[in-house]
């Protein structure tokens, strides 16, 4: 049983006291060790620590803690280096990933505080360039990467590393700065999943700064085979995805010519973000290793979850008669009701049939899945259907329960069909589970918010559907929001009140971002756990 599965709610209460004693005194835990062999011993500790922990990344704030409180419960005197503890336990997460990746495919983040006062350099977007005048070590240590093939950026902030990164050029980073620099970075870390190893200045004052040259050195030079096979490029997956959505590719996949299924297929190529197809073939190639070449039995499911997927949406538009979709005629607009129907009820009749004829290896499994999720997603959809016509007035667990079946079961369709297609144990077919009710929950909250900040007046939530916003003002204001429903009168709720609502359900999506998150504490597959993280933050952004 891996260490930090327990609830970290449940920790030793002395060990949380400790890691917290800085919020009073703000010079503890800040420590840094000034020579190399002090460094080199508490670097040590942590490795021998490790291996007899599993330590997967990207670790999570919570992860980080737990493991520096049980090296500090292992060595009282650590307690001094709790930032350092945190830096070194997170590059130690990282250091197989990094080693794997090829030096041209690595950013060195050097701070400017390595140069000289007197620096005679000048700036360009990404940074300074160094002259090699020799004031300061610095050019010396750009030289020593440089012959390596690193990219190497001088540059306050992590802005220009960034940028090489979403060019697809790297695909990771070595930084050096202050622990308090690297404190700032850490969520911008985590939210990317960045493979990175982190080296802290001795000094935090920004002049004259020095680092250890030898564990730096060390840092640079190592490199090694592993199973790290690259980041999984979600934006060129994409255009692979799109493209089993031709208007070609489905009538081969359809095989059969009649008027209802061209509107079929017409419907399933129109615009959408793909994102259940994407998932999945995401997670089929975290676990299997990304190759960029899918048989015809991935593509087949993954047509089979956007199948699903537009199908509801045909039914979605007829139940809250919606005139547009994508930006033109909802498909009842553009025929009517009972073609429509017909319609939806076919896409979902190609679902599976899909799935059928995919020639994979646990079809038995997969419809469990996707029939499963078809259950849920109705029940979901009828607990909202009933809502609209008896008008009552939701509490938080019957949104959250509707949410969760009408949401979430569509991203746990994908996420599982990745899984068992690639052979996945059910501790990882569990976590998915557990992360895909937390996404869709989030995902649903995060699209309530999107449509009351483009409206910004008290009418502007949706009374066709429920939303969270919504279910906190009946909580607040029940009276009003009574009267409201019954008048449909704008004036009754203030838009601060609307506003403040929003606040709370803006503390909510984090509580379930973070929810899900934390789920993939349990991974031991590295692969999949960046995936997710990822996927989490493009899915659900900030």
């Amino acid at each position: 049983m891996r260490l930090y599965d327990k609830r970290i709610e449940d920790y030793d209460n002395e060990i949380a006291m400790i890691l917290r004693k800085d919020q009073i005194n703000t010079n503890l835990g800040n420590a840094l060790p000034q020579t190399p062999e002090k460094l080199k011993q508490i670097r040590d500790l942590i490795r021998d620590y490790a291996a007899e922990t599993e330590i997967v990344p990207p670790l999570q704030e919570s992860e980080v803690i737990f493991h520096s409180g049980e090296l500090i419960k292992m060595h009282p005197e650590l307690f001094l280096y709790q930032k350092l503890l945190a830096v070194m336990i997170n590059n130690f997460a990282w250091q197989n990933i990094v080693a794997g990746i090829p030096f041209n495919r690595r950013i060195l983040l050097l701070p400017k505080c390595f140069s000289h006062a007197d620096c005679p350099a000048k700036f360009d977007e990404l940074g300074l360039l160094c002259e090699q005048c020799g004031r300061c070590d610095l050019a010396d240590i750009i030289s020593r990467a440089d012959d390596l093939g690193y990219h190497t950026i001088v540059s306050e902030g992590t802005t220009s590393a960034s940028v090489l990164l979403s060019s697809g050029q790297v695909e990771c980073v070595i930084g050096v700065g202050c622990l308090h620099s690297f404190e700032r970075s850490f969520p911008l870390a985590v939210k990317e999943a960045v493979p990175s190893i982190a080296i802290p200045l001795y000094n935090n004052d920004c002049k004259d700064s020095k680092v250890d040259e030898i564990w730096l050195n060390e840092v640079l030079a190592n490199r090694k085979e592993s199973n790290w096979n690259g980041w999984i490029d979600l934006d060129q997956l994409k255009k692979s995805v799109k493209s089993w959505f031709s208007k070609e590719k489905l009538q081969e996949f359809f095989d059969y010519t009649d008027d209802t299924v061209d509107i079929a297929i017409n419907w399933i190529e129109k615009d959408g973000k793909r994102w259940r197809p994407l998932m999945m073939t995401a997670v089929y190639d975290a676990l299997m290793g990304k190759s960029g070449e899918y048989n015809e039995t991935i593509q087949k499911l993954a047509v089979s979850i956007e199948c699903f997927h537009k199908a509801s949406l045909v039914h979605d538009d007829i139940a809250d008669d919606d005139d547009q979709r994508y930006g033109k005629p909802s498909l009842h607009k553009e025929y009517d009701v009972p073609v429509a129907l017909n319609v939806g009820d076919l896409i979902v009749g190609y679902g599976y049939q899909m799935i059928a004829e995919s020639g994979a290896k646990h079809i038995k499994s997969l419809l469990k899945v996707a029939s499963r999720a078809h259950r849920d997603l109705s029940l979901g959809q009828g607990e909202e259907l009933l809502w609209r016509s008896n008008g009552k007035l939701l509490s938080r667990e019957e949104i959250i329960r509707i949410f969760s079946n009408k949401t979430s079961p569509a991203f746990e369709v994908a996420l599982q069909f990745g899984a068992i297609q690639a052979n996945a144990g059910s501790d990882v077919v569990d976590v998915i589970s557990e992360y895909s009710t937390a996404l869709g929950i989030a995902y649903q909250i995060n699209d309530d918010l999107d449509d009351f900040k483009q409206n910004e007046i008290a009418s502007g939530f949706n009374t066709v559907q429920p939303s969270m916003i919504s279910c906190i003002l009946n909580e607040k204001y029940p009276d009003k929001m009574n009267e409201w429903r019954r008048n449909q009168n704008s004036d009754i709720l203030k838009w601060d009140e609307t506003k403040a609502a929003m606040q709370e359900a803006e503390e909510m999506l984090a509580d379930y971002k973070h929810k899900a998150m934390k789920s993939l504490c349990k991974l031991s597959n590295p692969n999949l756990k960046i995936l997710l993280t990822r996927l989490l933050n493009r899915i659900v952004p900030e």
